[in-house]
């Protein structure tokens, strides 16, 4: 066998293919976190009913002070800024039903998750206040007296 024979045969046989890995085993998923969600349509309307939820908005005091729903508007509202809410878990009562809202619906999403984990009943307002104001609901803008926490009066 001459040297082109042994070259021909070295690289003109074919590999083997090289195998391939195996996909990594994913360990079990964590379940996707599903919160209830209410429209500012369907909030409006509980709204006018004899059961009115407790409205929990979660902004910073300088959010709630550039626009608010107004404590005329509704019954039952109170301002806890997200991070105060697991130590003033005490102003919400757990046999109501709390509609958590921010300004587009994120991070009221994480608190109305939260809630329904320490056993409350709670929603997300879809769309925040944002949407709340963009589809008729009504809103009170600039500084009121009072600072801004806790139960509007």
């Amino acid at each position: 066998m001459g040297l082109f024979d042994s070259l021909r045969n070295l690289f003109g046989k074919s590999k083997p293919a090289a195998q391939r890995p195996a996909p990594p085993v994913m360990a079990a998923q964590e379940e996707e976190i599903v919160v209830p969600e209410i429209s500012p349509a369907q909030l409006k309307a509980q709204m006018q009913g004899a059961s009115c939820p407790l409205l929990l908005d979660v902004r910073e005091p300088y959010e709630w002070n550039q626009v608010r729903i107004p404590a005329a508007s509704a019954r039952n509202v109170v301002h806890i800024p997200m991070n105060e809410v697991p130590q003033r878990l005490a102003e919400l009562a757990k046999e109501k039903e709390i509609v958590v809202f921010c300004a587009h619906g994120s991070r009221s999403y994480g608190v109305a998750a939260w809630l329904n984990e320490q056993g409350y009943s709670a929603r997300n307002l879809a769309g925040g206040i944002t949407q709340w104001a963009a589809q008729g609901g009504e809103v009170q803008t600039g500084k009121a007296a009072g600072g801004g926490s806790g139960a509007w009066q």
